[in-house]
């Protein structure tokens, strides 16, 4: 699911209305076709711009509307509002997380020649991949929601489990020096790094901006240790592009499982381990003992 592209999961062919035509062909069009959607072109059938539903919901609030598709525009403020579109070739992860920073429901797609080719909206995907909702769309790791798939899970479970939490250093400051789109890099290698470096089964989690929650199976405690400490390594190891002569690294804080706790207050030791971390100097695995967190 996390690698399928684009093109697999969108609507071919989809729906367009020239920005001449009259506002009422729009709605016959949506109320014959039944669709959430239509995407306008210009005097030369460019797309440049999309109506959806609640869009034509905000004209019919006013009354009787007998202008042009241009005239809508306008009204709704849409004339110089850059379409937001995405290659039928890009991972559909890419498409959600478009959705998700612009809070919109449908994208048109485009081919390599910029072409509309069809459109991708949130309600096919979901309808398609239900569980998608408990992926971060920046990082392709579980996101925090999936943390509550979890508690049952971890209730039945016979056997002790470690949670590490994991915090990446000094983050405001790549955001701040080398941009959002440098940092968002760095979230991605990051949780590509975790991913690669614990078992299949293990859970990784962006729990919040720069925080990854790892759930360790089947690991007693110092063999828990050596993997939080292979990937403060491995983490280290990264090397971004836009970020020069700067070594990314990560404060990890462990705690080994009881039967008497929830996984809340397991995350909540192994976040007090982290800061822990971050108050010796950042760049170390701290765990979790009751009084004090201490290094193995």
């Amino acid at each position: 699911m996390l690698d399928l592209i684009v093109k697999k999961i969108m609507t071919k062919n989809p729906i367009c209305i020239s920005e001449t035509q009259p506002f009422s062909e729009l709605i016959q069009i949506m109320g014959e076709k039944a669709i959430g959607s239509v995407i306008v072109t210009d005097k030369n059938f460019i797309p440049y711009q999309i109506l959806t539903l609640r869009d034509i919901l905000k004209i019919l609030s006013i009354g009787n509307f007998d202008g042009t598709i241009l005239d809508v525009l306008s009204f709704l403020n849409k004339q110089n509002v850059q379409l937001i579109t995405v290659n039928e070739s890009e991972p559909l992860l890419n498409a959600l997380d478009l959705m998700k920073q612009n809070n919109i429901s449908h994208i048109p797609v485009l081919d390599k020649k910029n072409r509309v080719v069809g459109i991708i909206s949130l309600r096919d995907i979901l309808r398609e991949f239900p569980g998608i909702v408990f992926i971060d769309t920046l990082t392709g790791v579980n996101n925090r929601t999936y943390l509550s798939m979890l508690t049952l899970k971890l209730q039945k479970l016979k056997t002790i489990y470690c949670v590490l939490m994991i915090d990446i250093d000094n983050f405001k400051l790549i955001n701040d020096k080398y941009g959002h789109s440098a940092g968002d890099r760095v979230l991605r290698e990051i949780a590509k790094t975790i991913r690669e470096n614990v078992k299949g089964y293990d859970e990784v989690i962006r729990y919040g901006g720069e925080e990854f929650v790892v759930i360790l199976y089947r690991c007693p405690p110092d063999h828990a240790f050596k993997i939080a400490e292979r990937l403060r390594q491995k983490v280290k190891l990264i090397r971004i592009p836009e970020i020069e002569n700067s070594v990314i690294t990560v404060s990890i804080g462990m705690v080994i499982s009881s039967r008497r706790e929830s996984l809340d207050k397991l995350i909540k030791k192994a976040d007090e381990a982290m800061y822990t971390a971050k108050r010796e100097g950042k760049d170390r695995v701290k765990i979790f003992t009751k009084g004090k967190n201490h290094s193995l």
